[in-house]
């Protein structure tokens, strides 16, 4: 009992010291960490580069935002990464950037002021960095388009008073006459609604401050020198610049009509589309670059992993005045051209949704497309053979390079087989196991 006793005790203090080690707060210090602002190949992603990572990787002849920064850095074992509080500080580092190759300083830069532009609003899949004066230009333009918003939505705000106010007036009059004995039409003029102003269609971020590099192919370092002519310590890091190893060609994302949320790509040409029974399939064509995996991973995220060896498919640009042709063979059966689809909730405990097309009465009650898209419907009246899909030029229908795909339905009928070939490994290792013991028994 005395044994089974300190056992339990020794339990207990093992489950204590584990809980205390997964709940405890972990260390937080101050550090200094690079603040990026990196051209991925169609927009700019935001990232750091703490201390424990000492190469930065941008995309060559771009224009890209490296800014030091001292902040609050802790180690997060959930995710095994570093995570920078720049909320609670976020203090610059005052000086100049040096970038140098081969031991050698081939350029000292000072701060600069930028925006970015996003095009199609803050979501857009292209983001363009402007400079300086074409900066504070740029943001000039979009305060005016805000402000000019903020007071065409403040008018709308008082034309709807006023129209609350007239149709209370409306169905008083309605009331009083229907109640006077007053029969058939009462030729009342109804109210009219007030449509809400357009929202502005871009966004320009607010200007700030810090190192635009753009440099050519190659390896390269980078350090802080202090206003006293000091180099800062720990700010020497080295800089891998590289570009893409092809051009050209379409790659495709796929947005499953049943599944929404979970979007799939279609890079590489020899990849194929597979499906079963009835689908609703969205396309969207891109056109894309093949960048080394690593590098281009490490670009978006310093903390990122992925293997040297490898390389993958980025989209840069969408296609949209093009028209996307589905068929078997050499036969086409279906030109698709974009068109824009408003996803609408299912009301009810299931929280479903539904893909439909967006229409003039949704924007009447000033709904916007949530997506536009190349719709392709795969019935189940289509006979069970690979069919194509290929985008083609808008104005002269000219096929684009390697855009085209194939097809594949997957037959269920036949699937019952796929768990019998499942099951060749435990046949095979149980008459194994039953010819060694005959043996061993002989």
């Amino acid at each position: 009992m005395k044994r089974r006793g300190v056992l339990l005790c020794i339990l207990v203090g093992l489950f204590v010291l584990v809980s205390c080690q997964v709940f405890a707060q972990p260390p937080v210090r101050e550090q200094l960490v690079y603040s990026l602002t990196a051209f991925n190949g169609s927009t700019y992603s935001k990232s750091f580069a703490p201390q424990s990572e000492d190469t930065v990787y941008l995309i060559a002849n771009t224009n890209n935002v490296v800014s030091p920064r001292k902040t609050i850095v802790y180690y997060w074992p959930i995710t095994r990464r570093y995570m920078a509080g720049f909320s609670t500080l976020n203090e610059g580092i005052p000086g100049k950037l040096e970038i140098l190759q081969g031991g050698k300083v081939i350029a000292t830069l000072e701060e600069r002021k930028y925006v970015l532009y996003y095009p199609e609003g803050y979501w857009s899949e292209k983001t363009v960095m402007y400079l300086d004066e074409e900066a504070d230009a740029k943001h000039s333009e979009y305060k005016k388009a805000m402000d000019a918003f903020n007071e065409k939505l403040k008018q709308y705000y008082e034309d709807m008073r006023k129209y609350r106010e007239e149709l209370n007036k409306f169905f008083e009059e309605v009331r009083k006459r229907r109640e006077a004995g007053e029969t058939g039409p009462l030729n009342i003029p109804v109210p009219k609604e007030p449509s809400p102003p357009e929202f502005v269609n871009f966004y320009v971020s607010e200007p700030a401050y810090g190192f635009i590099v753009n440099l050519p192919p190659g390896h390269y370092e980078m350090r802080v020198r202090l206003d006293d002519g000091t180099i800062l310590e720990g700010s020497e890091k080295r800089i891998v610049v590289f570009t893409s190893r092809r051009k050209g060609g379409v790659g495709y994302e796929i947005i499953p009509g049943n599944r929404w949320t979970r979007r799939e790509n279609c890079d590489d040409p020899s990849w194929i589309i597979h499906a079963v029974g009835k689908n609703e399939l969205y396309f969207n064509p891109f056109t894309q670059e093949e960048y080394n995996e690593l590098y281009h991973n490490k670009l978006q995220d310093p903390q990122n992993i992925g293997r040297v060896e490898r390389w993958k498919w980025v989209h840069v640009d969408p296609v949209k005045e093009a028209t996307l042709l589905f068929g078997r063979g050499k036969e086409i059966l279906r030109a698709v051209t974009r068109a824009p689809y408003f996803v609408k909730q299912i009301p009810g405990p299931e929280l479903g949704y539904e893909i439909v097309d967006y229409d003039e009465d949704l924007k009447k009650r000033g709904y916007k497309p949530t997506f536009e898209s190349y719709k392709v419907i795969l019935g189940p009246e289509l006979p069970k053979v690979d069919y194509t899909i290929q985008t083609v030029s808008g104005e002269d229908h000219i096929p684009l390079p390697k855009s085209e795909r194939t097809i594949r339905f997957l037959r269920k009928e036949y699937s019952v087989y796929l768990y019998l070939v499942a099951f060749i490994p435990l046949l095979v290792g149980a008459s194994l196991i039953v010819s060694r013991r005959a043996k061993v028994e002989t």
